[in-house]
């Protein structure tokens, strides 16, 4: 998948989230969601750049975390650390730096450069990443272990 059609993915997810907080989605309307943090890993080292979204399988609100320069992250759907619904949900992850970048935060995607992903394409893809969580009610703790070849789903 290229990287404009993550792109659009992203966005339209996001869009999503800012439709429902644009238009005052209220505690009574929101579904149940459970804590969810973890650590993300590629080829043995934390990623230290980068985001995941997860999509519920059934239908409801996505949950977006970025990953932070040790890897972890906080899923948040109606707020920034309120977790995901529950349930089964595709997971994708993306991760981009600039051309000749380290992965680090502090690298600034130059405007004459496309953003370069520092891992596989096919994590940021729903469809082809092979990635599923299940949140369940109380806290979470799901690590994803990936390398260059597929991912693995670590529930602690």
């Amino acid at each position: 998948m290229s990287w404009l059609t993550n792109r659009k993915a992203i966005c339209g997810a996001l869009a999503l989230v800012l439709v429902c907080g644009a238009t005052g989605c209220s505690s009574e309307n929101r579904i149940e969601t459970a804590t969810v943090t973890g650590i993300v890993t590629y080829n043995g080292d934390p990623l230290q750049i980068g985001s995941l979204l997860f999509v519920p399988v059934g239908g409801g609100p996505s949950a977006e975390a970025n990953i932070g320069t040790d890897g972890s992250f906080e899923m948040g759907t109606y707020d920034d650390d309120d977790g995901a619904v529950l349930g089964e949900h595709q997971v994708m992850i993306t991760a981009f730096t600039a051309p000749g970048g380290s992965g680090l935060p502090e690298d600034v995607i130059d405007g004459d450069g496309a953003p370069v992903s520092v891992i596989p394409d096919f994590y940021g893809d729903l469809e082809k990443s092979g990635l599923k969580v299940t949140v369940k009610s109380g806290d979470n703790s799901i690590d994803f272990v990936l390398t260059s070849k597929s991912g693995e789903v670590k529930p602690k």
